[in-house]
């Protein structure tokens, strides 16, 4: 089938929404045409602002004749489900990290899409952003020769963000929610081939489930050894060592992790309901529907302006993003992102320039544009979305069982 527009249909109207509604409804590429949600406050507010249609199941998006594209950002758990739903109605996939929560639920994903001549694009991950491509330019063109060790390190306040225990438990804490970016920007730059996984996972705090924290050694098949480390619980904000930027490229409030603690110690106070009833309160103020596009969420009265997502509203300089830091070691020299560039240490320090055209979700449309309109392949496709999620997964195995883990679904990125 020819495409000239990509005519899309979201499946969920959550928190993710707010970050990605905002680029398609504004790209002339995409044509935003339905979305579904349970909420009625998000449909209407979907029909108000986007002037489309608003179901109240994604089976009856997915039976919606004009779309063409379903993007899957509907909870974790309920990732499987929905993209199986809209592969069996003849439509092509975006759907948020994590793909899926277990290999096998990626490997009947792929399968259905493959049988029936369908594309699954991975999105929402930070392997996207603009300098790690740039990294891996920088790598593949040999100018420092030989790859020889990639080491990514990330403190922040994931555990104590108001997020339900649920949801919590369903993502295994950061492994599978904050995982998948970390895991997909070393893959990206090493090339993609992990041979095996060795890791520790911890859950350091009583009162929220899930793992929060890891360390963790992979080794590519061509020897390349790679060092991952997250810290959900954070007191540290890794954001100091680069200038304090966040996550989306705008400054980071150096106060926000302390005061996403104090807020949570007040919510431990509490009996465990009336905890998780406050969670999912805090939570739905972040789904689209109670906030539009670009609007930021109200806090409790009382609570601390550092807590999660508030702080450096008035600062809005955009920079690279920055998830976490990140280091590439070659034969020639070393490199890590700057402010607006990549900054190489070798004989001489010299800094490279990195293009700020493909930022936010830009590139998902740029990938899933260039594979349906102009006959591309796509990079981040389901095998290779599956291929991180094994190395999630075998994060948590070999943290069980205390050994390194071999790994057999692993797919190169295709450069």
């Amino acid at each position: 089938m020819a495409y000239d527009t990509l005519r899309v249909g979201v499946a969920g109207l959550g928190e993710a929404a707010t970050e990605f509604l905002p680029d398609y409804a504004g790209d002339p590429r995409v044509r935003l045409l339905a979305a579904a949600d349970r909420r009625a406050a998000a449909r209407e507010r979907f029909e108000s602002e986007i002037r489309g249609k608003a179901y109240a199941t994604v089976e009856e998006l997915c039976d919606d004749p004009d779309i063409d594209i379903v993007y899957v950002s509907t909870p974790h758990e309920l990732h499987y489900r929905h993209v199986l739903t809209a592969l069996r109605a003849g439509k092509h996939v975006i759907v948020e990290k994590p793909m899926a929560l277990s290999v096998e639920d990626c490997e009947e994903m792929n399968r259905e899409a493959e049988r029936r001549g369908l594309r699954i694009l991975c999105g929402h991950n930070h392997s996207y952003d603009a300098p790690i491509t740039r990294m891996r330019e920088i790598i593949r063109s040999g100018e420092l020769g030989r790859l020889c060790m990639i080491n990514t390190w990330n403190f922040n306040d994931f555990m104590v963000r108001p997020y339900p225990d649920f949801a919590l438990e369903m993502s295994r804490g950061v492994v599978l929610n904050q995982g998948p970016h970390q895991v997909e920007i070393v893959r990206l730059l090493g090339g993609g081939m992990v041979r095996s996984v060795r890791a520790m996972a911890g859950s350091w705090d009583a009162t929220r489930p899930g793992e929060g924290a890891y360390a963790c050694y992979l080794e590519f098949e061509d020897g390349t050894p790679a060092s991952l480390v997250f810290n959900g619980y954070g007191f540290f904000d890794t954001a100091e060592l680069f200038w304090w930027i966040g996550e989306g490229g705008t400054p980071r409030y150096p106060g926000k992790h302390a005061g996403s603690w104090r807020n949570y110690r007040e919510l431990r106070e509490l009996a465990p309901a009336e905890r998780e009833t406050l969670l999912e309160d805090l939570k739905t103020r972040m789904r689209y529907g109670d906030v539009g596009l670009g609007e930021r969420a109200a806090m409790p009265e009382g609570w601390e302006k550092g807590g999660y997502r508030a702080g450096g509203d008035e600062l809005q300089e955009r920079h690279q993003p920055f998830f976490g830091l990140t280091v590439v070691s070659c034969e020639k020299g070393d490199m890590r992102q700057s402010r607006d560039h990549i900054q190489v240490y070798g004989d001489t320090r010299r800094e490279i320039h990195v293009s700020q055209e493909r930022v936010r979700r830009r590139a998902e449309i740029d990938e899933m544009y260039g594979c349906l309109v102009d006959g591309r392949p796509l990079l981040h496709s389901g095998r290779w979305g599956q291929a991180t999620i094994e190395v999630c997964a075998a994060i948590l195995q070999s943290t069980r069982e205390r050994r390194e883990i071999r790994l057999s679904h692993q797919v190169p990125f295709p450069d």
